[in-house]
């Protein structure tokens, strides 16, 4: 069991932005800061054991609510590794956090990627 976590990298988005008038959706804010957070943390995409995405409202504003599955598209080597979305109101960043720390710390997995998108 690891005793340790730590936070490698981390990528933001800006929360401003009209993704209407980007013809963007939140599939497009993951990926991006998915992969701002890895180029961060100067890590092989295929070093990633599992993801997380954590957010509080998708189902009712964007129609999409398994979040998790937009994981593998931030990157090819991404593809296959189980995800998983949380929502807890807004705690659902923090608690994709704690959930990858839980993972680490049970021995599960070395490294995961968390996201946070609104």
């Amino acid at each position: 069991m690891s005793e340790s976590v730590y936070i490698l990298g981390g990528g933001r988005t800006d929360f401003k932005r009209n993704l209407k008038k980007e013809g963007k959706t939140i599939r497009h804010i993951i990926i991006e800061a998915g992969k701002k957070a890895i180029d961060d943390a100067k890590i092989d995409p295929a070093e990633i054991q599992a993801g997380a995405v954590g957010n509080f409202n998708s189902g009712q504003f964007t129609k999409q609510l398994q979040l998790g599955a937009f994981i593998p598209e931030i990157d090819p080597k991404l593809r296959g590794i189980p995800t998983m979305h949380t929502e807890a109101a807004c705690a659902s960043g923090a608690l994709s956090v704690l959930l990858g720390a839980e993972w680490i710390i049970g021995g599960f997995y070395d490294v995961v990627l968390v996201v946070g998108a609104e």
